[in-house]
């Protein structure tokens, strides 16, 4: 009998000293705990971070890539969450990517597009929600977009184009061009593309050069450009320059000049895409583009987005300037050719 109550007693025993230990390990404190800080998931983690939504249209463009890829810097660099939506090559997709970003909460709104006009309504919901909205790359918004815009910003295309008149005007000097040029202007017929090539007159006349304008020919394709740069080549034997108001535009004619063994007419471009820059450095006809800086307009923009989600407040209209890549210089600065 005293057996089996001893047996009893040690089979309590060590039921009671199991189930303790199984307490300890429950209560046991995890490594988080211990640090002071405890385990939360991603959307925990990013509910106080500043969202900022991102609508670029034509990421396949080199130009709109440099901007894209400088606004996630930006934003890294201050810890912004981004989302992106990619406005796509028309008025509908871009009004779908703009609205998507409305809906998904965000704080800020950012967008470069050229289809402002078909986002009026999508800017005055922003206007109701309190989202202020900042436009990268065009400082001639229509009145009815503008007002609704907390900050906008670009390049102007006249001064953009007076930079480059100002270099290809010094390069002339050095090496001993004559003074009176024959150009002809490779674009679309488009106001602001065409106030890339007045601007860069201006500042070939600024260097003590006569223009003459012999012809607009091409739009923005390369196809278009190459065959009215052939047009104008087989036309006339003393074309000085082409100039071109978009890197597809100048690429066209200098295909032309290529095809017809006509090295000694320059070009001059605008967009300052890799291929054009890979001609320029390889030392042919093509001795220059202009170049806006879509990264250097990105991170402005992002500095405004920090300026006002912190209470300060920014002004539209910010001008972003220009810079030019020449034949055996590489980029020249604004400043650096305007003197200051």
């Amino acid at each position: 009998m005293k057996k089996i109550v001893s047996l009893i007693l040690l089979v309590t025993m060590l039921f009671t000293l199991t189930a303790c230990k199984s307490n300890d390990k429950v209560n046991e404190p995890s490594n988080n705990e211990t640090n002071g800080t405890t385990d939360v998931s991603n959307d925990e983690k990013n509910e106080d971070k500043i969202k900022i939504g991102l609508s670029i249209a034509g990421l396949t463009m080199p130009y709109y890539v440099r901007m894209y890829d400088g606004f996630m810097e930006a934003a890294e660099e201050f810890g912004y969450e981004v989302t992106f939506a990619d406005g796509g090559a028309d008025a509908e997709s871009t009004v779908k990517a703009v609205e998507d970003l409305i809906n998904s909460d965000i704080d800020a709104l950012a967008v470069s597009t050229n289809y402002s006009e078909a986002l009026i309504d999508s800017f005055a919901r922003c206007k109701e929600l309190n989202i202020p909205i900042f436009y990268i790359g065009n400082l001639n918004l229509i009145p009815e977009a503008k007002q609704y815009m907390t900050f906008w910003e670009g390049t102007r295309s006249d001064s953009a184009g007076y930079l480059g008149g100002l270099w290809v005007g010094q390069y002339l000097q050095d090496i001993g061009y004559k003074t009176d040029l024959n150009i002809v202007e490779v674009s679309l017929i488009h106001e602001t593309l065409h106030q890339r090539y007045t601007g860069f007159e201006e500042g070939l006349k600024e260097k003590g050069f006569t223009v003459n304008l012999i012809n607009t020919v091409g739009d923005l394709t390369r196809e278009n450009s190459l065959a009215g740069s052939e047009d104008m080549l087989t036309a006339h034997d003393n074309i000085d320059i082409f100039y071109g108001t978009a890197g597809t535009s100048a690429l066209g004619a200098f295909d032309a000049t290529q095809n017809a063994g006509r090295n000694e007419v320059m070009v001059v471009g605008f967009d300052g895409e890799d291929e054009e820059l890979q001609h320029i450095d390889e030392d042919t006809n093509y001795i220059a583009s202009i170049c806006q800086d879509p990264a250097g307009e990105s991170r402005v923009t992002v500095e405004a987005i920090k300026t006002v989600l912190e209470g300060g407040t920014v002004e539209g209209g910010h001008e972003t300037p220009a810079k030019v890549y020449g034949k055996g210089v590489g980029y020249v600065t604004s400043d650096e050719l305007l003197g200051n």
